[in-house]
């Protein structure tokens, strides 16, 4: 979801540096390559040792999260370029589909409520996909495959039947550990980096069309 369906890394970002800023230091936007694709305690875990703060690893977590919430329900909602195409030439074709994100579930909600709500013609995003899954419902998250084994579980197929398109070197990781074909669909922050174990690097969705035969 986040940096692939919407733009939302540049959020991530706002959050992070305004926790960051709670503690009288600035963040600089060169760190969002290596935090993307990742759980978000990892992250904070990191610009604790980065940033010599301390406190409980929870509490740090809890604080950034109201930031990000904030941020999410007040900043543009943008969509990628190709999503509604892929995403409607994947339903002409009877393909099942599923949101795959490492996020919290209150994280993801606020996204892809604010996206429908911009496109109330579509309805519902528990109504329009097949499935949700969200970074708290597994026992390991992204880069592990859990992730990509429960939502395969949940569209009734099996993970080698799957075309997972990701935006990150972790989330290619996690569909390819898993049994999926993964399509890597850099953003600004990932872009440049390796993604082993995609099938292909793509410049965006509009393109991932083509990867429905694959």
């Amino acid at each position: 979801m986040d940096g692939l369906i919407v733009d939302t890394e540049p959020i991530h970002f706002k959050a992070f540096r305004a926790f960051v800023r709670d503690f009288g230091h600035e963040m600089p936007e060169s760190l969002m390559a290596g935090f993307v694709g990742y759980p978000e305690s990892e992250n904070i875990r990191d610009l604790q040792r980065m940033f010599k703060i301390e406190g409980p690893l929870d509490e740090m977590v809890a604080r950034r999260r109201v930031w990000y919430q904030r941020l999410a329900e007040e900043e543009p909602i943008v969509v990628f370029p190709g999503f509604w195409e892929l995403s409607d030439e994947a339903r002409r074709r009877g393909l099942k589909q599923a949101v795959v994100s490492s996020s919290t579930a209150p994280q993801v909600e606020v996204v892809l409520r604010r996206l429908f709500q911009e496109h109330p013609e579509r309805g519902k995003p528990e109504e329009y996909f097949d499935a949700i899954v969200n970074g708290e419902e597994v026992p390991n998250n992204k880069p592990a495959p859990d992730i990509y084994a429960e939502a395969a579980a949940r569209l009734g197929v099996r993970p080698e039947e799957c075309v997972a398109f990701e935006d990150t070197p972790a989330g290619v990781r996690a569909a390819t550990e898993a049994g999926a074909i993964a399509i890597a669909v850099p953003n600004d922050y990932s872009r440049g980096q390796e993604f082993p174990g995609a099938r292909a690097v793509i410049a965006s969705l509009r393109e991932g069309i083509g990867c429905l035969d694959l």
